[in-house]
C-alpha cells in the first residue's frame, strides 16, 4: 500500500458494505439519465476517475426495469449499453416503476473508517 495511486483510490472510494440492490443504484442511474458523464458521477459520489461502479450499478437498475416490463435482456442489450442514447425511453420506465424499485431497494450501508 505504499503506491500513491493505490492510496488515492482507496481514500476516495465509498466503502460500500451493500452488495445487493440498493437505493444508491437508483440514484446513480438517475444521474446518468440527467446527462452527467460517468467521470462526473464518479467525482460526485467519491469513486476513482476510472471506476466502473457507475456502469455496474446502473445496469442492475436497467435489468430490473426490463424484468418489470417483461422485456428480454438480449433484445434490449443496445439500450443497456448506451443508456444515454435512450434516456427518454428509460425515464418512462423509471417513472412508471420508481415506487416499486424503492420498495425492493435496501438502504446502502458503508464501512466506517474505523472498521
Amino acid at each position: 500500500m505504499n503506491d500513491i495511486s493505490e492510496l488515492n483510490t482507496v481514500s476516495h472510494r465509498p466503502l460500500l458494505k451493500t452488495k445487493r440492490f440498493s437505493s444508491l443504484h437508483i440514484e446513480l442511474f438517475e444521474q446518468i439519465l440527467l446527462g452527467k458523464t460517468n467521470r462526473d458521477i464518479n467525482e460526485i459520489y467519491g469513486y476513482s476517475k476510472r471506476s466502473h461502479s457507475v456502469v455496474d450499478h446502473s445496469r442492475k437498475v436497467m435489468y430490473k426495469l426490463l424484468a418489470m416490463e417483461n422485456l428480454s435482456k438480449k433484445d434490449y442489450a443496445d439500450r443497456v449499453v448506451y443508456p444515454r442514447e435512450y434516456c427518454f425511453w428509460w425515464k418512462k420506465f423509471l417513472e412508471k416503476h420508481r415506487d416499486e424499485l424503492f420498495k425492493i431497494a435496501i438502504k446502502p450501508e458503508y464501512y466506517s473508517k474505523q472498521e
